[in-house]
């Protein structure tokens, strides 16, 4: 078997090693778990469309899921957008109608 070196520690590791046996470390990039769907899928709940990265260098699935991701993530990022704008326009409303009222 061919050995090649990790990248971050410098061991010798095996070439068909996914992760390095001394620290851990992914040997192939864009398969990790952040970088499967339920990674995404959680990724997206927690920081929304600032997952989308990951998404696009995933190289654990295909185009159609991709467009998918992104359009659900951009769909979120606008409700959450909108959503903040209206919190702010009751917000200022009910303050405009607090000094009105002194």
């Amino acid at each position: 078997m061919n050995e090649i070196r990790c990248s971050r520690c410098g061991r010798m590791v095996e070439e068909t090693d996914n992760f390095c046996r001394h620290c851990g470390y992914s040997l192939k990039p864009g398969r990790g778990f952040l970088n499967s769907h339920t990674g995404i899928i959680l990724l997206m709940l927690i920081v929304g469309p600032f997952a989308l990265p990951l998404v696009w260098t995933s190289k654990r699935m295909g185009l159609v899921a991709k467009i998918i991701y992104t359009i659900i993530m951009l769909a979120m990022g606008y409700y959450l957008v909108m959503a903040c704008l209206q919190i702010y326009q009751l917000t200022f409303g009910m303050m405009q109608g607090m000094m009105g009222g002194l």
